[in-house]
C-alpha cells in the first residue's frame, strides 16, 4: 500500500495514513484546520501529487494561505475553488487521477459538501470513504465542531456525525492558548500558540500521545517545535 505523508515527523511516527484511507481533522472554529491541511500540503507538494478542494464560505482564506507558503498550483498540486456536490466531486478526482494519477485529496470545511445530495451525515461519510477505496486515494477532510473546549469532548460532534465510525484515522486539534486567560499565558501555564495534536479512531482508542506543533501568526501555519537536548 503507497503511503502518505504529513511533513511532521512527530505526526508521521505515529499517523499512517495510505491510499485508500479517509481521515477526519476535527477541531472547533478558528483553531486550525485550514492552516494544518495547508501546512501539510506546503511541506508534501515535492513529494505526493495533491488536489485541494475549498469549500469554505470565504474562499480567499484558504487561498491567501497557501500563497503565504508560496504554494502555487503546478505539476504536484491542483486547486478546486468552488462548491460541489457528491457527482462533480467524484468526476474531478477521477478526472485528475487518470490525468495526473494524484495520492491525496485534501477537502477543506466539508461540513456543508453533500447538503443537497446526502441526507444524513453517514451517507456523506460513506461517500467520501467510497471515493478513497475505488478511486486509490488518501481522501483528508477537515470537519468543525461546537463542542465544549475540553479534551475529550472535542469527540462529540464527530461521533455523532459517525465521521468516527468511517473514518480510518481521527486528528482533532486543541489549542490551550485559546481559552487560557492572559495571566495563565504570562505565568507560563499556558504556552502560547501551542496546539496538541491526537491522533484517535475513537474515544476508547488512542494511537498517539499529544504531539505539540506550534502556530505561526505572520505565515498562518504550523511547524515543528525544535527538540531541547
Amino acid at each position: 500500500m503507497d503511503r502518505i505523508y504529513t511533513g511532521f515527523e512527530s505526526l508521521d511516527k505515529h499517523l499512517k495514513i495510505y491510499k485508500g484511507d479517509l481521515v477526519v481533522i476535527g477541531a472547533r472554529p478558528v483553531i486550525g484546520k485550514t492552516c494544518l491541511m495547508c501546512s501539510m500540503i506546503e511541506k508534501t507538494i515535492d513529494k505526493q501529487k495533491t488536489l485541494f478542494f475549498t469549500m469554505q464560505t470565504n474562499m480567499h482564506k484558504a487561498i491567501e494561505r497557501l500563497h503565504l507558503l508560496n504554494v502555487k498550483e503546478n505539476d504536484n498540486f491542483y486547486l478546486y475553488d468552488n462548491f460541489v456536490d457528491y457527482e462533480e466531486l467524484l468526476l474531478i478526482i477521477a478526472e485528475h487521477k487518470i490525468k495526473y494519477d494524484i495520492d491525496v485529496v485534501f477537502i477543506d470545511n466539508a461540513v456543508d459538501l453533500f447538503n443537497n445530495t446526502c441526507h444524513s451525515e453517514v451517507e456523506t461519510t460513506v461517500k467520501l470513504k467510497r471515493i478513497a477505496e475505488r478511486l486509490n486515494v488518501a481522501v483528508i477532510i477537515a470537519d468543525g465542531h461546537k463542542s465544549t473546549y475540553k479534551r475529550r469532548s472535542c469527540y462529540i460532534d464527530l461521533r455523532h456525525k459517525s465521521l468516527i465510525k468511517y473514518a480510518d484515522k481521527i486528528i482533532t486539534i486543541n489549542r490551550p492558548d485559546k481559552t487560557a486567560t492572559e495571566k495563565a499565558i504570562r505565568d507560563g501555564l499556558v504556552e502560547n500558540g501551542v496546539a496538541e495534536i491526537r491522533i484517535d479512531k475513537d474515544m476508547e482508542e488512542y494511537f498517539s500521545p499529544w504531539i505539540n506543533l506550534k502556530f505561526d501568526n505572520n505565515s498562518l501555519t504550523f511547524n515543528e517545535i525544535p527538540k531541547t537536548s
